[in-house]
C-alpha cells in the first residue's frame, strides 16, 4: 500500500507538479488548494505525510503544521517555502523548530523533493542530531 501524502499549496502549478511527481514515484498524492482544505482533510482521513507551503491566505502552513500535531500526532510534515515578507530560510527555520521533519526551499528539483519526502517519512532516530533531527512533539 503506497504512502498517502497530503499536498497543500495555493499555487496550482506547484501543487500539480508535486502531486504528479509523487504519483509517478508510487505515492498516493492528495491535493489541497488551501490550509483550510488541508485541515478538513486531516480531520477526515489523516495521511502518512503532509507537504505544505508556508505563505498562503487565511490558514498558512504554520497553522497547518501546528494543527497537524494536534489532529494527527505522529504524522510527519515537510514544509516548503519560496519566501514572502521574509526570506525562505527564516520561514523554514521556524518550520523546523515547530516540528517539520524536512524542509524544502523553492524552487526545488524533483529529485530534491523526493529526497525530502523520504527524509520526512523516515522514523525519528532514538538520539536526534543536527544532521538527523526529530520534531519536538
Amino acid at each position: 500500500m503506497p504512502h498517502r501524502i497530503l499536498v497543500v499549496d495555493d499555487d496550482d502549478d506547484v501543487r500539480d507538479m508535486v502531486c504528479c511527481t509523487l504519483a509517478a514515484s508510487g505515492y498516493e498524492a492528495i491535493p489541497a488548494a488551501s490550509g483550510r482544505q488541508a485541515l478538513e482533510s486531516l480531520e477526515r482521513d489523516p495521511p502518512d505525510l503532509v507537504i505544505t507551503d508556508v505563505v498562503m491566505p487565511e490558514v498558512d502552513g504554520f497553522e497547518v503544521l501546528l494543527n497537524l500535531q494536534r489532529l494527527s500526532p505522529g504524522v510527519g510534515a515537510l514544509v516548503m517555502s519560496g519566501g514572502g515578507r521574509l526570506t525562505p530560510e527564516v520561514y523554514l527555520d521556524l518550520a523546523r523548530r515547530l516540528g517539520a521533519r524536512s524542509i524544502l526551499r523553492k524552487p526545488f528539483t524533483r529529485a530534491e523533493m523526493l529526497r525530502a519526502v523520504e527524509q520526512a517519512l523516515t522514523p525519528c532516530p532514538a538520539n536526534p542530531t543536527k544532521e538527523n533531527p526529530c520534531p519536538l512533539t
